[in-house]
């Protein structure tokens, strides 16, 4: 995926290492389907070649580069072999590249590529060294670590543009965000003046990355980030946001339902636009769709009661 890789996270503590790259054709909507098995298959880290901005002409089809420590030739294969069975591989399914190569510095390469770029009517997502500001719109700063989440991907996008409208409409005044990630929806929703925002999610790096991310956008008093689950929560929220995947989505679907305010807003993104229906079953009713927009194949969706 664009966002940076976890490669790139590895490589400011090892410096000159020896990858094996494999580069994958696969369609643009399954790329993080496609990175998600390649990784449970052992890769160090994903990466989409053709990196693109929010508002660009989507792409049907994106080159995937998949990074291992060793692999070989029969583990590509079965790889290939997996990738295609799942409808993961463009064109003819063929494995465009395998080849060893030596790092060349990601973190300081993905600086150069992470330029300030538009959300919104209201968002500028920017690096942590970069200060200027635009008028009428609100900087969010974001570090890039191994959490994915600089507001690139449109799951990210998406959500950030449907937080932007549901706060115009609802004036919330808590707000719970599920699978935060690098924080990025919690400090938006907590820039917009929602001063009692908790976020959660289980992966103790994300937490980290999305607390320094926090502290960057001096929102740190206005974010509880924890590692507890979802079920040992007890308190009901005007705003909450899941930018996970379907299946996660389903699962959670009884407790986001119960902890919503009468007048409050779901926001719910990281689903395919295949999947829409199946997720919209487990939630409406009693919930009903009040918005949906779909970028580059993945849905985006705000539900009322």
């Amino acid at each position: 995926m664009a966002e940076l890789s976890t490669v790139a996270a590895r490589s400011r503590r090892a410096t000159k290492r020896i990858y094996t790259r494999a580069a994958f054709h696969t369609p643009a909507a399954m790329a993080d389907e496609a990175a998600g098995l390649l990784v449970a298959s052992g890769a160090l880290g994903c990466a989409v070649v053709e990196m693109t901005r929010p508002g660009a002409r989507p792409l049907k089809n994106v080159t995937l580069e998949a990074y291992f420590d060793r692999i070989t030739q029969r583990e590509i294969e079965a790889i290939r072999r997996a990738m295609a069975e799942a409808g993961m591989l463009a064109t003819n399914g063929a494995t465009l590249g395998v080849r060893r190569v030596t790092d060349p510095g990601w973190a300081t390469l993905w600086q150069r590529r992470f330029r300030p770029f538009r959300v919104g009517r209201r968002f500028l997502i920017v690096p942590p060294w970069w200060s200027r500001r635009e008028p009428g719109r609100v900087n969010i700063v974001i570090q890039p670590g191994q959490a994915f989440g600089t507001g690139h991907h449109p799951t990210t996008a998406g959500s950030l543009r449907a937080i932007e409208e549901a706060i115009a409409d609802a004036r919330p005044r808590s707000a719970l965000d599920v699978g935060t990630g690098s924080g990025i929806l919690a400090i938006a929703i907590a820039l917009l003046a929602v001063h009692d925002v908790v976020a959660i999610d289980v992966d103790p790096t994300a937490l980290d990355n999305a607390e320094e991310n926090a502290a960057l956008n001096h929102t740190a008093d206005r974010i509880r980030f924890s590692p507890v689950p979802l079920a040992s929560i007890r308190h009901h929220f005007d705003l909450i946001t899941a930018n996970i995947l379907a299946e996660t989505l389903i699962e959670l679907a009884p407790r986001l339902r119960r902890m919503l305010t009468p007048a409050g807003r779901l926001v719910l993104s990281g689903v395919l636009a295949r999947e829409v229906a199946d997720v919209l079953s487990y939630y409406a009713p009693p919930l009903k769709l009040t918005a949906r927009s779909v970028t580059r194949g993945w849905a985006t969706l705000v539900l009322a009661r």
